[in-house]
């Protein structure tokens, strides 16, 4: 049996900005691949890496006859290419699985795509293992898929129990995908403590995909992750792609604690919520010492009104404070907003709302448009509401306007957000956060970890892809 797992390319707004010299590997197809490696040949290809034509993508097909073609669609924008991509797997008689986000919470409609055979609701790895193993979908539970022209949904898979889950298989990175996978530069690794999150943003879909729990690893797996040759000898950046990282906070002390214990010398890179910080400063001074030093916020907006129809459950009060209190603590913060993140925003409050970013010291702003993803509450409003301009899934990338305002033209929202990435996004302010980052933490924190070089390359990255952006 042969498998061929896709990593479909980014959209184009992950082309500019700070985002372009970020690149994690695709921790979840790897994942996928540590369950089924021992009873099919695998192979990853990360479009992200090397961006590839469809004719050469076809070649490798050709080449590697997979029975199975396994993409991963987790951006609503991406599923028109992964639907190219499953047109020229079944060209060459492969079976095509898609999984992830977007196709987990529109199981039908993906699967009214001609190309796309089967689909894989939530987490995949038990799933695709029992799928290879009975080379068929019936009775796989988590499974949606084609049938006489008919869909049939088989009954939800039950979340997993992470406490002991195999850790992802990193031995198939080729080696462009090695020196692409980088944080500005420097070499980088991802790992996941945790999945889920117990909050309900109204414009989020991680508590529907995860089903409203969250659930962590065993530390002592996670520390064994980090000690592997992987990570250890080739990284010196290491994100933790939770969606929200400090949900246990005992468990996070510990594995701070158990990293500063086993001398693991990284620097982290993780997400965190605003009231979290506030509320719990003591946990993010062990995190510095632990090795974190980048933290994205989503502060979506600077309107106590707005967060609450958001349902954010923070005040601008606390977004404020948050961000005196880490970078008391030196560290580098990106801070994401939501321009007409209310469907009543006027023009003078996407000014208003540039303005308090200004004065605010977010090392790295960056700013998107309200956008409805499928499954979410935003979504149910805005169909509720025919709020709804379009449903071309291509311009869902949060720099496309697709929802009607009442005060506001689709014009109005893109002129606001160019101006927001000219006026705010500035190598200045970005410096500004890596000098306070590498005073305050100390020259032997520093060079414990990285060399001075490097430390001068990072710079470089930054110059170079802001200049990139401007």
């Amino acid at each position: 049996m042969r498998v061929l797992l896709v990593k479909p390319d980014n959209p184009n707004v992950y082309k500019h900005g700070p985002q372009a010299s970020i690149v994690y590997p695709p921790l979840g197809l790897e994942y996928i691949a540590a369950n089924i490696d021992d009873i099919a040949d695998v192979r990853i290809i990360d479009r992200r890496t090397k961006l590839l034509s469809l004719n050469v993508f076809g070649k490798i097909i050709e080449q590697f006859q997979p029975d199975y073609v396994g993409i991963s669609v987790n951006y609503s924008s991406q599923i028109y290419v992964s639907h190219r991509i499953a047109g020229i797997a079944k060209t060459y008689g492969s079976r095509t699985v898609v999984g992830g986000w977007h196709p987990t919470l529109v199981p039908s409609e993906t699967l009214e795509f001609k190309s796309f055979d089967i689909v894989v609701r939530g987490e995949g790895e038990i799933t695709m293992r029992e799928l290879i193993q009975s080379d068929s979908p019936i009775g796989v539970a988590g499974l949606s898929y084609k049938r006489n022209g008919k869909q049939i949904h088989n009954p939800d898979r039950e979340l997993m129990d992470l406490k002991h889950i195999q850790s992802p298989n990193r031995q198939f990175r080729s080696a462009s995908a090695k020196k692409t996978y980088n944080f500005f530069g420097f070499p980088v690794d991802s790992i996941e403590t945790g999945r889920g999150c117990p909050f309900t943003c109204n414009f989020c879909c991680i508590p529907y995909f995860y089903k409203k729990t969250y659930r962590r690893r065993a530390n002592q797996d996670i520390i064994n992750e980090l000690q592997s040759f992987e990570i250890k000898k080739r990284s010196s950046f290491v994100f933790i792609v939770d969606d929200n990282f400090i949900v246990d906070r005992k468990s996070v002390v510990e594995l701070c604690d158990a990293i500063i214990r086993n001398s693991i010398k990284k620097y982290f890179i993780t997400q965190a919520r605003v009231d979290t910080i506030v509320k719990y400063p003591k946990i993010f001074e062990k995190m510095a010492d632990a090795g974190f030093f980048y933290l994205f916020l989503g502060l979506e907006s600077f309107s106590d009104q707005t967060l609450e129809k958001l349902n954010k459950r923070i005040k601008f009060r606390q977004i404020k404070l948050a961000i005196k209190i880490l970078h008391d603590l030196g560290y580098i913060i990106q801070g994401n907003i939501i321009l007409g993140a209310n469907i009543e925003d006027t023009k003078q409050d996407l000014e208003s709302t540039i303005e308090i970013a200004r004065s605010l010291e977010i090392d790295v702003p960056t700013f998107s448009l309200m956008t409805p993803f499928p499954g979410t509450k935003l979504m149910e409003q805005a169909l509720r509401e025919d709020l709804l301009l379009t449903k071309d899934w291509k311009d869902y990338n949060w720099s496309v306007p697709v929802l009607k305002y009442q005060n506001l033209s689709s014009d109005d929202l893109s002129y606001y957000l160019t101006k927001a990435n000219e006026e705010l996004l500035s190598f200045k302010k970005a410096m500004s956060g890596i000098t306070r980052f590498i005073r305050s933490r100390g020259l032997s924190y520093h060079t414990s970890r990285i060399s001075p070089v490097d430390i001068f390359n990072v710079i470089f990255q930054i110059l170079k892809n802001l200049k990139t952006l401007l």
